[in-house]
């Protein structure tokens, strides 16, 4: 065999043999050939996949879109948010299209230094409140600040289409930068109720995501947007506290599902017991992490399925 069709022959083995990954950015279009033997797969799939993580008391969900683009909502309180995203994302892949952090609360952002560091993020997005002073929170701006990102801080009402869905960012409706907390007419309401809340759509169906949301701003989008609050997956508000999840706020949810992230045998005593029997009365069917690990939803042709076994 002559010495240059041998080389060929070399590479061809060589090329067939290594697990590659082709990825067009236009078209999403991505290809994993493990061998010479195996089958083209593209990501675009006709489903929407959402996992609520079992990341102990603290908050963590992670979205991919028929188009393949991740999403990151929120990032635990510390490292064990990576090996969370290894149980949703290939080794190989170290792109995260958008990071979204609710509020600043440590069970929240903690773990979002780990994630910066680990993965090139592209979008995020924040309610831009600062704690200046918190060294753990300067750390993690810090880090933000350093990551080659686009960020956008929520300060108003916006739509964006995201993989052929449409995320609905409600609230914060105006800026909540002024300080630490912020005021609807003369009460006070701190950090949770500054968190980002949104309602995504695929399909025919909705998901609401509420941070760490409590019954002051539940009642202020109740006034304000009550029409835009309707999902059939509701992101319980903090963790399933009593001081959350009001009656009149789930009478205008209406959700099918209810998931209270949280931690096993947490100090706070969450979840609520009323919370619970509200959820209950509201025909919501509780899922809680603590109990179920990891929950999974697929929505796919205006249908709902709960993935968990």
């Amino acid at each position: 065999m002559p010495k240059v069709t041998k080389i060929v022959f070399i590479l061809l083995i060589i090329t067939f043999g290594l697990i590659f990954y082709v990825r067009f950015e236009d078209g999403r279009l991505e290809v994993k050939i493990e061998s010479k033997n195996s089958v083209v797969k593209e990501s675009k799939k006709e489903n929407l996949q959402i996992t609520f993580f079992d990341i102990g008391q603290g908050d963590a969900s992670f979205i991919e879109f028929p188009t393949g683009e991740q999403m990151l909502v929120d990032c635990a309180v510390d490292s064990r948010i990576l090996s969370a995203l290894g149980r949703v994302m290939e080794f190989y892949d170290r792109d995260l299209d958008y990071l979204v952090v609710t509020h600043p609360d440590s069970d929240h952002y903690g773990g979002c230094e780990d994630v910066l560091r680990r993965f090139q993020v592209k979008n995020i997005i924040y309610n831009d409140v600062k704690k200046f002073g918190d060294s753990v929170w300067e750390s993690f701006w810090r880090t933000v600040q350093a990551e080659d990102a686009v960020y956008y801080p929520v300060n108003q009402p916006a739509v964006w289409e995201v993989g052929s869905s449409t995320i609905h960012y409600l609230y914060p409706d105006h800026s909540v930068v002024s300080s630490t907390a912020f005021v609807h007419g003369q009460k006070e309401l701190g950090d949770n109720n500054a968190s980002i809340v949104f309602r995504l759509d695929y399909a025919g169906s909705s998901v609401l995501f509420t941070g760490d949301m409590e019954n002051e701003l539940e009642q202020y989008l109740i006034n304000k947007k009550r029409e835009q609050l309707k999902s059939d997956i509701l992101k319980v508000g903090h963790h399933g506290s009593a001081g959350a999840s009001g009656k009149l706020f789930l009478e205008a949810i209406k959700p099918e599902y209810a998931v209270i992230s949280v931690g096993a045998d947490n100090s706070y005593g969450h979840p609520s017991l009323r919370v619970l029997r509200r959820l209950e009365r509201a025909g919501a069917k509780g899922l809680r992490t603590d109990e179920m690990g990891d929950i999974s939803f697929q929505i796919s042709n205006e249908a709902v399925s709960l993935k968990n076994k």
